[in-house]
């Protein structure tokens, strides 16, 4: 490919695009608690590391078109934070530095001084890295746990890949095939050897196949939608190599028909499609109304950073009270459409943020013209819909990085702007130094989320609470409450032996706490239990009344509620 690999940006693609592929058994969930998150990370902040050393080293900052709309985005979050208010700090901060960092990796990589050949070649790199996520996803489709030990696997048939979440594979799934014909269609496809010529070939054929077998829908729509527009924006192209285009049909066909055959992933897709088109089962649509409405209630400021668990399930009570036959049943985080998390907790000042930076991209993608933006959008489109139907970066993120990855690539395409970095040499260093502490606060901050992770899940399976592991857990920011529910519920269930009360009653107002932030179904179900213990049947009945008048009718807590007044009366 004409590109040394021994070069800085090749290193720096590599540990990106290739660091998602960890796992061990872990709780799920979003974050860290995915273990593949910490590596990602750790990859992301030694390219930043890299990219600093590299603008020291040309003694230049190089700068995207638009980059003022782009600098606004991360630079207004961080103020929404202030301005509006932060109902938990730590959460606020940890999704901060998540963003913060993606940003700086953004314009990290510019500094690599590259030109769109090694650009489109790391392409080919990302195409074989995305080759071997559908071969996860493929081997999940077998019968059996194979290969358990190194990718995730559940006891249904069902391509989750290394993100443990069918719908986060299906959307890589999707970028990957508007990637391959975007590489079959590049003018320097002619040059390439016959051996990088076929990998996009053989990414489309497995990514199709991954994706018409799952039973995503918002991979389905991604796919559709990026397939058409790039074939669309690029078809004037892709006649001048009739024989590569052919080709490209023909493994579509294969890949998409061999899927279908092998699993009814696509009609279960779209059977899921009619749902929202017609009077189906879908909650997401019910989810969007609740949250349509909390963000009218403060249009201006929200409701503060971290509060939308707290305000969403609020107003999903009321909304279940007027509309008959509706209940919530799940607890939710998120309201699985990104734009609607910043406006409930930031308003419009939050979503002013998001607004520079669609504007910025639009302008690019304008600027580049049909054939090239067009084909740019494509790329950006199964992840950028991904976002607005559920949560995929918090889940992945691979996916966040990916996405900041091809935002490069997009306003690569018309080159950066070089200034020259006029700075002292004690500035310097303060800069290289500050680049080196951040890899290091990094790679400690993941790498104890690592160990702590796998611990918990062993705790967990094994039913043996290590006291002074739980101990050194509670100290970590991340797993901080979740060690502390542990511990706490441990020493609860230790102290009924004696028939104590000191300990249970510590619990209980730690839980108290926890859930006006968090209204989790499993907190609710503890806390029953815990007042039933206690004997405090006033508590145990609000905190039943509370449960059920956030989720109506759910049946995890009805089977509670009879079960302690069972036990207890009996006692």
């Amino acid at each position: 490919m004409r590109l040394s690999f021994l070069s800085p940006f090749v290193i720096a693609c590599i540990a990106l695009f290739f660091s998602a592929f960890y796992f061990h058994p872990n709780m799920g969930g979003e974050g860290l608690f995915i273990p593949l998150n910490s590596i990602v990370w750790i990859a992301t902040a030694f390219v930043i590391l890299l990219a600093v050393w590299r603008m020291w080293q040309q003694q230049t900052i190089r700068m995207p078109a638009f980059f003022g709309l782009i600098l606004a985005m991360p630079m207004l979050i961080l103020l929404t934070g202030f301005i509006v208010g932060m109902e938990q700090p730590l959460s606020w901060m940890l999704r901060i530095s998540a963003i913060l960092l993606g940003f700086l990796l953004f314009f990290g990589l510019f500094q690599f001084k590259t030109s769109r050949r090694d650009v489109n070649s790391c392409l080919y790199v990302l195409c074989g890295a995305l080759s071997l996520h559908a071969v996860v996803g493929v081997i999940q489709l077998l019968p059996g746990a194979l290969l358990s030990n190194f990718i995730p696997n559940v006891y249904d048939p069902i391509s989750i890949g290394m993100f443990q979440q069918p719908n986060v594979q299906a959307s890589l799934m999707a970028t990957a095939i508007a990637l391959s014909v975007y590489l079959i269609s590049s003018p320097d496809f002619r040059g390439r050897p016959v051996w990088v010529k076929s990998l996009p070939l053989i990414c489309l054929l497995l990514s199709t196949f991954a994706l018409m077998s799952s039973d995503s829908r918002v991979g389905l729509l991604g796919g559709s939608g990026a397939l058409v527009l790039i074939l669309l924006s690029r078809f004037s192209l892709l006649k001048l190599r009739r024989g590569w285009a052919l080709g490209m049909l023909l493994v579509l066909l294969a890949g998409g028909g061999s899927g279908l055959i092998i699993n009814d992933g696509a009609l279960r897709a779209y059977s899921k499609i009619e749902q929202l088109s017609g009077q189906g089962q879908d909650i997401r649509k019910d989810v969007y109304r609740i949250s349509w409405e909390i963000i009218k209630d403060k249009p201006l400021l929200g409701h503060g950073i971290g509060s939308f668990q707290q305000v969403f399930h609020e107003k999903a009570a009321e909304y279940q009270l007027k509309t008959d036959g509706f209940n919530l049943g799940l607890w939710f985080s998120h309201p699985h459409n990104e734009l609607l998390l910043w406006g409930i907790e930031g308003g419009a000042v939050g979503l002013l943020a998001f607004l520079f930076a669609i504007v910025a991209v639009l302008c690019q993608l304008i600027c580049l013209g049909w054939q090239r933006g067009g084909a740019m959008a494509a790329l950006l489109l199964p992840i950028a819909l991904h976002t607005q139907v559920e949560h995929p970066f918090y889940v992945s993120a691979y996916h966040w990085v990916m996405f900041l990855f091809l935002l490069f690539v997009v306003f690569n395409q018309s080159g950066s702007k070089v200034y020259p970095l006029r700075v002292s040499f004690a500035a310097g260093a303060l800069i290289r130094g500050l680049s080196i502490m951040l890899m290091l606060v990094v790679l400690w901050f993941c790498t104890t989320s690592l160990y702590y992770s796998n611990r918990i899940v062993h705790m967990l399976y094994s039913d043996k609470a290590k006291l002074a592991e739980l101990n050194a857990i509670q100290q970590h920011p991340y797993f901080s409450e979740v060690a502390t529910r542990l511990l706490l519920a441990h020493f609860s269930e230790a102290e009924k032996l004696s028939k104590g009360t000191s300990v249970t009653l510590e619990y209980v107002e730690w839980l108290e706490v926890y859930i006006k932030h968090v209204p989790d179904i499993g907190v609710f179900i503890d806390l029953i239990r815990a007042y039933a213990y206690l004997g405090d049947s006033e508590k145990e009945q609000a905190t039943i009344d509370r449960a059920l008048y956030l989720y109506r009718g759910h049946p995890l807590i009805l089977k509670t509620a009879k079960e302690v007044k069972e036990k207890y009366s009996v006692d």
